[in-house]
């Protein structure tokens, strides 16, 4: 047996008047977005992106210089490439006891509940420090 929900009760009077607000804010968001396209035509995004001062994107200037400058940044990271891993092992190798000596550092601090608040006031006077010299 199923119950039929009551005709035309006080939820079915909520739905309807949200319902009718929903279609009106579409409407006016229909009606503003063909005022904007009725209006005058701006430049076209094509236009834009040929145009090197109006260009929209990327608003940086070292951002445009970066994409106006292919042939560099290719370069850039071919030598990257070349060099980059020799390096990076090497930096590993040298780093690697202060690496597993500030974890134990940080490991001990963290078991003992005096030493994490006097880390915690260290490190909020240190960012006070580094506030009041700018």
């Amino acid at each position: 047996m199923t119950v039929k929900p009551p005709q035309g009760g006080p939820l079915e009077e909520q739905r309807d008047a949200l319902l009718a607000r929903i279609h009106a804010s579409r409407a006016s968001y229909r009606q503003q977005m063909h005022a904007m396209d009725a209006g005058d035509a701006g430049p076209s995004m094509k236009e834009l992106m040929h145009d090197p001062v109006n260009h929209p994107f990327p608003r940086s200037q070292s951002m445009r210089w970066l994409l106006s400058h292919p042939w560099l940044i290719a370069g850039g990271v071919a030598a990257l490439v070349i060099i980059g891993p020799r390096r990076a092992i090497n930096g590993l190798g040298r780093a690697a006891p202060l690496v597993s000596s500030a974890a134990a550092m940080i490991t001990t601090t963290l078991q003992d509940p005096a030493r994490m608040r006097v880390a915690t006031r260290g490190l909020a006077s240190l960012t006070q420090m580094i506030r009041s010299r700018r």
